[in-house]
């Protein structure tokens, strides 16, 4: 039986945001640790607003919108403007714990791709890839032939899945609660897409400053699981 390009695409992306894809997203809580030990996070409702506070603000202004430009220019092959775009991701990435992050996803993402795509050193793409788990995802995502939408939408699950794993071990709360928060926070996607859709360059930005200044005090916490 052959399988169609709609159904390809979909066992595409179902294998992009697996769990045990090797991204290394569950090694992160993205200043979470900090935030839950100094009670800013401290229950079920405060994690979940501090999960609605990420939608709101670096999903809707920089992860989907700089997303859907690196796809865009994978798309045209323009790889300048797509190195461009990885340096904007990185510049930001506010803390260093989030740039780490943003380059550790990166190298591991480019060690798969290398696999199937023989990018050799002086290709820009390469060092584009290397340098960024975001661009990394858009780019093979357009190479799998992912719908924009569908990829988006996939990449925000898999981010709030690992939030989600990481909120289990630290608050800690059950495995019903955290199905649960998974399922009423997902309802809150495609309205965000829709309006990450339409920012504007001008409009990027983070804009979830307790998430920074969290990760930033996360870098000398005393004991930590998580590496940001």
């Amino acid at each position: 039986m052959c399988v169609t390009q709609n159904e390809n695409s979909l066992l595409s992306l179902m294998q992009l945001i697996s769990s045990n894809f090797p991204l290394g997203g569950f090694a992160y809580s993205r200043g979470l640790e900090w935030a839950v030990e100094c009670n800013w996070v401290n229950s079920v409702e405060t994690f979940s607003e501090w999960q609605k506070q990420w939608i709101d603000g670096p999903l809707i202004y920089l992860e989907w919108p700089m997303l859907k430009r690196c796809y865009y220019y994978t798309q045209i092959r323009d790889e300048v403007r797509f190195f461009q775009c990885v340096l904007r991701i990185l510049s930001y990435r506010d803390t260093r714990e989030f740039r780490l992050e943003e380059n550790q996803r990166g190298q591991a993402m480019t060690k798969l791709i290398l696999q199937w795509y023989p990018l050799t050193r002086d290709d820009i793409w390469l060092s584009a890839l290397e340098r960024s788990g975001l661009a990394s995802i858009a780019w093979l995502g357009c190479m799998w032939g992912i719908p924009l939408r569908d990829l988006a939408l996939g990449y925000a699950y898999n981010m709030l899945e690992s939030s989600i794993m990481a909120g289990l071990k630290l608050i800690p709360f059950g495995q019903r609660a955290a199905q649960k928060l998974l399922r009423y926070l997902m309802e809150f996607f495609p309205n965000a897409w829709n309006k990450a859709d339409m920012i504007m360059d001008h409009e990027l930005g983070s804009s979830f400053l307790l998430q920074s200044i969290a990760s930033s005090c996360h870098e000398t916490q005393y004991s930590r699981l998580f590496r940001s």
